[in-house]
């Protein structure tokens, strides 16, 4: 026990030494091999700094690195197959696509008919309610074929039927679309998911996702305008993607950036004829009125991770309880029948109550009571008859319109790039519209204005019923299109002055050219007509009615009527219907004028 205890004491005196002796070790003496060395701790009253990261100026050529741009805040759309038809003939389409806030909706549907005869498809949705889009597709023995049914966003849900000779099994499938609701933005993707990952540079973050992207393979892009309409941005993330597509697939996504929509793509871009607008071979440029942006790709494009409006945004109704108390004070029609004629209506009311009360009395002492068995109901006849009598004499058989547009001419590649909107009413519902490939009608989409869509066959354009424009209903319908025209303003010397040609298919209240320098004017030049062009040195550019002006987007209105005019340049004030889509129905105008800008012709 006393050994144990001495050598208890003993350890106890050699610890504190040894604790000496290593903090006594001089830094500069090598340390032996074999002994660990600690990593050096940095000064706490120093914290290292973050490296800052290189800045990159969007346009150029060369990628940018990857911690200069935020990531890009998307998710892919959660969509999913389902089978509609099957036997000989399958029919399958896909659900759950995001949905913009407005416009349209590129539904997806396969036809597998490798075992089928050849046939007619017809393929028919039915929303729930009373519009239904449809569509005939004929297929081949052996062929398997995607299909696009351009669906209005209205119609997020529904019934998809597809009939056939090959398809005998079922045949009907609820199919629903998921909308980008409040501050989130649709994106379509032309190619694999994958692909639009590595463009952007980043991962999908399916917490934090503000932007929601749909994605349809290469081969299947639709080749209608309509199906691109509404989303936000239309990404095409594969090198050489436009040379892999048909003619009327680069028309369409072309069309689309044209008339307001927004394009990225990877570059280069191998020929100017995909897009004729452009001015420079890569980076973001404006586009007629909307915008493209050729990019490396490997870092999001600053485009999309901006939003956009469309290029027409009519303002439909206001709904039954706005109307009702007195929410809609600020809201007004574009056309005086779109107002109930109050006074008119209270004066034959007047009238009838004159003629039912003291006009019974009178009769009745006259007469006799049983006199009013006859007398009461004649006057309730008369009354109505005087109400559908007024009402055919002052707004009669024909569809009242009021169309406004603004619109750029594309001499070169004779083309007229339009926004338009248009104002109807219509005692009796014109049977139909028809519209073509790359001229597209937009309902209204406020969260605060009546809703509506339109039933529409689809068939080398699109075909709208009866209701595009219900009877003794007000309707607002914008448009955008890109069709060919010939249309044209020619100028030519005379003397110290200048004599203008009108061939813009309509008479033109002011007419204003840039030449050499300086502003020249004409006033009323009618179609095919000729006048003298007025020198005004600074002249004021027309503009369309301030309560028409907001319901276009600012890109048009600013790059038709603000924008200063550049040499060779014109800008005219059209009456009528001008470059504006009607859908072939035939209007009575009651205000209608366009702005229509381009460059002259010697």
């Amino acid at each position: 026990m006393r050994r144990r205890l001495t050598l208890f004491v003993a350890l106890a005196l050699a610890l504190p030494a040894a604790a000496g002796n290593a903090t006594s070790i001089d830094p500069d003496e090598p340390i032996p091999d074999g002994v660990a060395q600690d990593e050096p701790i940095p000064d706490e009253a120093e914290p290292p700094t973050a490296p800052v990261p290189p800045t990159f100026v969007p346009g150029t050529s060369s990628s940018p690195p990857k911690t200069s741009v935020r990531p890009l805040p998307y998710q892919f759309s959660q969509s999913q197959r389902v089978d509609v038809g099957g036997g000989r003939t399958k029919v399958s389409v896909e659900q759950g696509l995001i949905s913009p806030k407005s416009g349209y909706i590129p539904m997806q549907v396969v036809i597998d008919n490798t075992v089928g005869p050849r046939q007619v498809v017809s393929l028919t949705f039915k929303a729930y309610g009373s519009a239904v889009v449809s569509r005939q597709v004929e297929v081949n023995e052996g062929e398997r074929r995607a299909v696009t049914l351009v669906v209005p966003t209205e119609m997020r849900s529904g019934t998809l039927s597809a009939r056939g000779p090959g398809i005998t099994e079922r045949g009907t499938a609820s199919v629903y679309f998921t909308a980008a609701y409040g501050g989130n933005r649709a994106i379509l993707s032309l190619g694999k998911p994958e692909s639009f990952e590595k463009f952007v540079g980043s991962p999908p973050a399916y917490s934090s996702a503000t932007i929601q992207v749909a994605t349809i393979g290469l081969a299947d892009a639709p080749s209608e305008l309509a199906a691109y309409v509404g989303f936000e941005a239309v990404v095409l993330p594969d090198e050489g993607a436009l040379e892999r597509l048909n003619e009327g697939q680069r028309r369409a996504i072309e069309a689309y950036a044209a008339s307001g929509g927004a394009v990225v793509l990877k570059g280069p871009l191998r020929s100017k004829a995909n897009f004729p607008l452009v001015g420079e071979p890569t980076g973001q440029q404006r586009y007629g009125f909307g915008v493209l942006d050729v990019e490396p790709g490997g870092a999001p494009p600053a485009l999309l991770h901006s939003s956009r409006t469309l290029a027409s945004n009519p303002d439909g109704s206001p709904p039954d309880y706005d109307r009702r108390y007195g929410g809609a004070k600020t809201w007004s029609a574009l056309l005086p029948q779109a107002t109930a004629p109050v006074g008119s209506f209270l004066l034959i009311m007047t009238l009838f109550t004159l003629l039912i009360g003291p006009g019974s009395v009178w009769v009745a002492r006259r007469r006799g009571p049983a006199a009013l068995l006859f007398t009461i109901p004649a006057t309730a006849f008369v009354t109505c008859g005087l109400i559908v009598g007024y009402s055919l004499f002052s707004d009669g058989f024909t569809v009242h319109a009021a169309s406004y547009g603004y619109t750029l001419l594309d001499s070169r590649q004779h083309r007229a790039i339009t926004a338009g909107l248009e104002a109807y009413y219509a005692n009796l519902a014109p049977r139909q519209a028809t519209f073509s490939a790359m001229s597209v009608p937009i309902a209204p989409w406020r969260d605060n204005r009546e809703h509506f869509s339109a039933s529409i066959e689809w068939k080398d354009g699109a075909r709208f019923g009866g209701d595009f424009v219900p009877s003794r209903i007000y309707r607002e319908w914008g448009s955008v299109s890109v069709e060919p025209t010939r249309a044209r303003v020619a100028v030519k010397k005379k003397g110290d002055g200048w004599v203008v040609q009108n061939a813009l298919g309509g008479t033109a209240r002011r007419l204003v050219v840039n030449l050499e320098g300086q502003k020249w004017h004409a006033e009323d030049v009618p179609d095919g007509a000729e006048r003298e062009l007025v020198s005004t040195g600074d002249l004021s550019l027309p503009k369309l009615p301030s309560s028409v002006d907001d319901r276009f987007g600012a890109e048009a209105r600013s790059r038709v009527s603000t924008e200063a005019l550049r040499e060779h340049e014109f800008l005219a004030a059209l009456e009528g219907q001008a470059f504006v889509p009607s859908g072939g129905v035939s209007v009575k105008h009651h205000d209608s004028q366009s702005l229509v800008r381009g460059e002259v012709e010697p």
